[in-house]
């Protein structure tokens, strides 16, 4: 399929979370468990990181000035998208429809990349966790509530300008902050850990901005997944 106009062309409707793939590093023993359970998307490069794990996505998504031999994958699972207004992350999430998506793949390789990948999830009208080999993101626009483990680190990055009211579960609070990059940002806060239990409850209560970052360390995606979709049985996979 090609459209030279538009990337909202084609909605993929999924009624489960989906995996998007980058062409980024990743870790095959972090993803190969979920492949068994959730659709793959490969965006563009993706398709090669498929291709070395012998996985067939679902569909690919892209310009396709990326991919090593497009031959090897079917026609009728390619999505090609032409416009270069859009990275091709922001392709595939503005083909899909879907409850959540897990991007692995967007993180880690090239600098400017990432800020994309960033910028893409922050456009998107689909919840994405981004993971990559150190870190795992969501973008929140507003309030966030979430169970926690205590004592990780728990970054936080204002978009542009953000205004947090208060926060309660973090060792240094949020309370009447005003967050903007080349002012005040929030890497490495810390998730409280004085109660003594393993998990913390942590709420986040914003006034106004355009929305903050949300990092922890990778091997924690699975407490941001149950956070943004409220079910805790996404623990299971920790």
């Amino acid at each position: 399929m090609t459209d030279k106009n538009s990337n909202r062309s084609r909605i993929l409707p999924y009624d489960k979370p989906v995996i998007a793939l980058g062409g980024s590093h990743v870790d095959e023993t972090q993803i190969s468990a979920l492949l068994h359970h959730f659709p793959l998307i490969a965006a563009d490069s993706g398709a090669n990181a498929a291709a070395d794990m012998g996985v067939m996505p679902d569909h690919i998504i892209g310009d396709f000035d990326s991919i090593t031999d497009q031959s090897q994958f079917p026609p009728e699972r390619l999505i090609h998208i032409a416009e270069q207004n859009s990275t091709d992350l922001e392709k595939t999430l503005s083909c899909l429809s879907a409850p959540l998506c897990l991007g692995f793949g967007f993180l880690g390789r090239r600098f400017d990349h990432s800020l994309a990948a960033l910028h893409a999830i922050a456009r998107s009208h689909v919840p994405v966790i981004l993971i990559g080999r150190h870190d795992a993101l969501i973008y929140c626009p507003a309030d966030f509530t979430g169970d926690l483990p205590a004592g990780e680190r728990l970054s936080i990055w204002p978009l542009a300008q953000h205004q947090f009211k208060a926060s309660t579960g973090l060792e240094w609070p949020l309370n009447g902050l005003m967050m903007e990059a080349g002012k005040t940002i929030g890497t490495s806060n810390r998730i409280d850990q004085t109660t003594g239990k393993k998990i913390t409850s942590v709420y986040i209560s914003s006034a106004a901005g355009a929305g903050y970052f949300i990092m922890l360390p990778s091997a924690s995606w699975v407490y941001l997944a149950a956070a943004i979709t409220e079910d805790n049985t996404w623990l299971d996979w920790g």
